[in-house]
């Protein structure tokens, strides 16, 4: 009886190595950072992000099941990346300076990254269904801002701040901040003087007015 010969085995496509696959997810996460900044969420399609990234469809799902999950874990990482600095702040300034330095840290923060600044702010999250949840709610971004409530209450106990709800005096002083870095990124065509003058000049004006 004569055998017939094996066939040779087919080979597909080898897998990809770690450093491969960590390369695309970067990529995938760098288009979608660019293009939710210049066009909006709405402006912006998983296959424009494929395209950008120069990956399949199929690839940017199998990784994030949809625009809004890659858009809060993009939130997510530069949220992280803004508390992390402002921790360091807070563990590397004298107490008396504490406040105005972090309050400059948050405000060098987004000046220095004005694309994340409008990849956050002017998008406006809205959950897709009832099981979903505000990223504000679910993200842990209000547990990371209590370094700078502690910088509040620490202020107030060196006579930096008046006495007072803390959590109002952060809340002053987090839209003032805003205000600032909206003016300085979103308006740049208006004049507005020096951005160094205008920061540290809006700050301690806050601050003193508090």
């Amino acid at each position: 009886m004569i055998s017939n010969p094996s066939k040779p085995t087919r080979r597909g496509r080898p897998p990809r190595s770690q450093k491969q696959a960590a390369d695309s997810r970067e990529r995938i996460i760098n288009a979608a950072r660019t293009l939710f900044a210049e066009e909006g969420y709405h402006g912006v399609s998983m296959r424009k992000i494929a395209a950008l990234a120069d990956c399949s469809p199929a690839a940017l799902y199998k990784l994030f099941p949809g625009k809004r999950q890659l858009l809060l874990h993009i939130w997510g990482e530069i949220f992280a990346e803004l508390i992390a600095g402002l921790q360091h702040c807070a563990d590397s300034t004298e107490p008396a300076d504490r406040l105005e330095a972090m309050c400059l840290t948050y405000l060098d923060f987004w000046l220095s990254r004005p694309d994340d600044y409008r990849a956050i702010f002017l998008i406006e999250d809205q959950p897709q269904s009832e099981d979903e949840s505000y990223f504000v709610d679910s993200s842990g971004i209000q547990e990371g801002f209590q370094v700078l409530r502690q910088a509040v209450v620490d202020a107030q106990a060196l006579g930096v701040l008046g006495d007072g709800d803390p959590d109002e005096k952060q809340s002053v002083l987090m839209c003032g901040m805003q205000g600032v870095a909206m003016n300085l990124i979103t308006i740049p065509e208006y004049p507005w003087g020096d951005p160094e003058m205008i920061k540290r000049a809006t700050v301690r004006a806050l601050i003193a007015g508090l």
